[in-house]
C-alpha cells in the first residue's frame, strides 16, 4: 500500500449519510482504505488514486459526501507534463535522432600529442579525410584518416578508431633520418676566413688544424694522403670545420610605408556541420572583397556538453590602404629584424658570439649596419 501512496494516492475526508455502510461496501468491492480515522460525522483515509472513482460511486449510493484533501505520489507531479503534446513530439523526434547519431563523432580525444600536434592532425583529418566533430564515421574514413596522416610526413605511425561516438586519434612523430655518408671527390674549401677552434674529420685528409687562421677559398680537407712508402691514397672528403669569423649585413628601412590598414567594419560567416549535412548561416556585418580573414574551427556545444555539430568560423576584417608611420624605435626593430633573417638564410647553423651596431638617420629612412661575431662550421659544401 505504501508503494502505491508512492505512486498516485489520495487522502480524502467522508462526511454524512450512511459512513458505516460505505466501509461496508468498500470492503465488499475489495478496495482498499488506509490510514481510518474516526471524525465527527464520518471519517478520514487515503487510498490508491485510480480506486477513488469506484469509492466515490459506492458513497453517493449511501448518500456520503467526499472531498479530496490531497493529493500524493510522484504521478501527480508529472501529470502536467504529461498533457504537454510538444513534449512527447519531442521525445518522440529525439529517438530516432538519437538512434541517427550514434554514428556521429561526439568528441575527439588526442592521445600523447602536443597542442601543435593536435592541431595540425585535426586540420588533416578534416582536410583529407572529413573526419572531425559531427562527422558520419566509416571504416573508409579511419582507413583514410590514418593514411592521411601518414603522408603529412610528421608522424611514423598513426590510428583512428572509433568507439561509441568518440574519435580517437593516437599518432607518433616521425624522427628524422640520420643523413647517409656523402663525401665528394675534390678538396674542401673555406666559404670564408677565420680562426679554427676545432676539425671534425668524417673522410679524407685534414688540411687544417684548431688555431690556425685561414682565409676564404683555403683548402680545408683534402681527398689524398701517403702511405709510409709513397703511395697515394685517395678518399672522399667529409668533415665539419668550426672556426669563428665575422659577417656584415646593412638595411635601410623607410620611415613612412604604404600598408592595408584594418577598419572598424567587420562580418562572421558561420557554416555548421553535422553528418553530412551542411548549413551556412547568413553573414552578420560586412565582408567586402579584399578583407583580411581568419577562420577557426570548433565544436558546438550546449552549456558545456559537447554537441556532435562542428562550427567554421570565418571572421572578415575590413581594411583600407593608408600611410603608416614608424618610430625611430620600431624602424630599428624591423631594420634588425632584417638582418637576423639575412643571417638565417647566410649562415643558418651558426651561433652568434658578439656584434657591432651602426645606426644612421637620413631623411625619411633609418639606416642600419650590423656586423656579427660567429662560430660555425665554414666548409663550402
Amino acid at each position: 500500500m505504501e508503494a502505491v501512496q508512492l505512486w498516485a494516492g489520495v487522502s480524502f475526508s467522508a462526511r454524512g449519510g450512511h459512513t458505516e455502510g460505505l466501509l461496508n461496501d468498500a470492503a465488499g468491492a475489495g478496495l482498499q482504505l488506509a490510514a481510518l480515522v474516526p471524525q465527527p460525522g464520518g471519517f478520514d483515509g487515503r487510498c490508491a488514486a485510480w480506486r477513488y472513482r469506484r469509492l466515490a460511486a459506492l458513497a453517493r449510493r449511501r448518500r456520503v459526501r467526499l472531498r479530496v484533501r490531497r493529493r500524493r505520489g510522484a504521478f501527480f507531479r508529472l501529470r502536467p507534463l504529461f498533457r504537454r503534446a510538444g513534449l512527447w513530439a519531442g521525445l518522440a523526434l529525439f529517438l530516432p535522432l538519437l538512434a541517427w547519431s550514434r554514428g556521429l563523432v561526439w568528441a575527439v580525444v588526442y592521445t600523447d600529442m602536443t597542442p601543435g600536434q593536435q592541431a595540425r592532425a585535426a586540420a588533416v583529418l578534416r582536410e583529407d579525410a572529413g573526419l572531425g566533430p559531427g562527422a558520419r564515421v566509416s571504416q573508409e574514413a579511419l582507413a583514410a584518416g590514418e593514411y592521411a596522416l601518414l603522408q603529412s610526413g610528421e608522424f611514423a605511425w598513426a590510428s583512428v578508431n572509433f568507439f561509441g561516438g568518440r574519435l580517437e586519434v593516437e599518432a607518433a612523430p616521425a624522427k628524422q633520418a640520420p643523413a647517409p655518408f656523402s663525401g665528394k671527390l675534390q678538396t674542401l674549401y673555406a666559404r670564408a676566413g677565420g680562426l679554427v677552434t676545432a676539425v671534425e674529420l668524417k673522410s679524407g685528409t685534414a688540411l687544417v688544424e684548431p688555431g690556425q687562421q685561414v682565409e676564404a677559398g683555403q683548402a680545408l680537407i683534402g681527398t689524398a694522403r701517403s702511405e709510409r712508402d709513397g703511395t697515394p691514397i685517395f678518399a672522399p672528403a667529409a668533415g665539419t670545420v668550426t672556426a669563428r669569423f665575422t659577417w656584415s649585413a646593412s638595411f635601410e628601412q623607410p620611415l613612412t610605408t604604404q600598408a592595408p590598414l584594418l577598419q572598424s567594419g567587420r562580418g562572421v560567416r558561420l557554416r555548421l556541420a553535422c553528418g553530412g549535412l551542411r548549413l551556412a548561416l547568413p553573414c552578420l556585418g560586412p565582408a567586402r572583397d579584399g578583407s583580411a580573414a581568419v577562420t577557426r574551427h570548433f565544436q558546438l556545444e550546449c552549456f558545456g556538453l559537447p554537441l556532435p555539430v562542428a562550427v567554421e568560423e570565418t571572421t572578415y576584417y575590413a581594411r583600407a590602404a593608408g600611410e603608416v608611420a614608424y618610430s625611430d624605435a620600431l624602424a630599428l626593430s624591423l631594420a634588425r629584424l632584417a638582418c637576423l633573417r639575412a643571417l638565417e638564410e647566410a649562415w643558418p647553423d651558426a651561433a652568434v658570439t658578439a656584434q657591432k651596431e651602426h645606426v644612421e638617420r637620413r631623411a625619411g629612412s633609418l639606416c642600419y649596419s650590423v656586423t656579427y661575431t660567429l662560430l660555425g662550421d665554414i666548409v663550402n659544401q
